[in-house]
């Protein structure tokens, strides 16, 4: 019988079987949240120690990834959505950067709350932001940064919100791991977030979602 620990260590030592361990997780019947939290989140998180300490590369870090991701999209089918009510809508993505794992979780957990995402993908210019919240009528836009020169590119965003007249229609945070409360402050963010379960309830106190 697999346990979810299973999975977090397939992950962590960036093993191509972790799909089929989150498979079978499914099929004993594991919540599909628990399996993406405790044990794709996790992992992912234990993965990133090991290249803290210089145990793992940067090619372990987009191979583990790219098995992340693949885990999440089998496991994100069985997820439980919220039906009921009029859903906030969020514009979601990337900056810049390809890298997308921290953001699809987000965008996964977001949308198991019970809001309508909007996910733009990755390698993002700051105007499409604007012109898909303007499009769905978002009420917030999330925004993940990855490397250093997506911050000077949120700020370009925050400006074009204020010149384009719309700031003040949208709540805008931001996360990633270049990023920092302070500097989110700074640069007139409505909010930051240092991980997904932030980023989520971080969303619904800024937009008054119990």
């Amino acid at each position: 019988m697999a346990d979810v620990s299973d999975l977090r260590k397939a992950i962590a030592d960036i093993r191509e079987d972790a799909e089929e361990v989150a498979r079978r997780l499914l099929e004993e019947g594991v919540d599909p949240v628990k399996i993406i939290e405790e044990g794709v989140v996790k992992g992912l998180y234990d993965l990133g120690g090991k290249f803290e300490r210089r145990q793992a590369f940067i090619p372990d870090l987009v191979k583990g990834s790219r098995i992340a991701k693949k885990c999440i999209e089998l496991v994100e089918k069985a997820l439980p959505r919220e039906k009921a009510g009029a859903k906030r809508k969020v514009v979601i993505g990337t900056l810049l950067s390809k890298h997308n794992i921290g953001k699809n979780l987000v965008s996964t957990f977001l949308a198991i709350n019970g809001f309508e995402v909007y996910d733009l993908g990755e390698n993002l210019e700051p105007w499409t932001f604007y012109e898909k919240a303007e499009e769905v009528g978002a009420d917030l836009i999330a925004v993940s940064i990855v490397f250093t020169p997506a911050l000077t590119k949120f700020e370009e965003l925050i400006r074009i919100l204020k010149e384009m007249g719309v700031r003040d229609k949208y709540k805008v945070i931001v996360g990633g791991a270049v990023t920092s409360k302070e500097w989110a402050e700074s640069v007139g963010a409505d909010g930051w977030a240092p991980d997904v379960e932030g980023a989520v309830k971080l969303a619904k106190d800024l937009l008054g979602v119990s």
